[in-house]
């Protein structure tokens, strides 16, 4: 893997539904713990008619070992279980999911 910085990128349809207690949570507790694996920055967003997540990482290898791990595990089963409780259909709904090399930005 070329170590240069990625993005990972989770992009949701909301088909009218709302973002729910339950989801934040599972979504921040997510983040958080994917700063402690090396994460150097998040977000957790929405418009009107969509979920976007997205992480940032020093190089794919960093990435790939969080997701790897336990605790990518347990925080990715809840934050479905959340997204399901909320009606969400995670099948069909996520639009895009991807991880792509960062080109040009101004943060660090």
């Amino acid at each position: 893997m070329e170590r240069s910085p990625v993005v990972r990128m989770w992009i949701t349809n909301k088909n009218n539904r709302e973002i729910t207690v339950g989801m934040r949570e599972s979504m921040e507790a997510f983040l958080s713990i994917a700063i402690q694996n090396g994460c150097i920055g998040s977000t957790f967003a929405e418009d009107e008619e969509r979920i976007i997540v997205y992480t940032t990482w020093l190089d794919e290898m960093i990435l790939e070992q969080f997701r790897s791990s336990e605790d990518y595990m347990i925080k990715e089963r809840n934050i479905v279980q959340s997204f399901v409780a909320a009606g969400f259909e995670i099948a069909d709904d996520i639009l895009f999911n991807s991880t792509a090399k960062i080109l040009f930005s101004n943060s660090p």
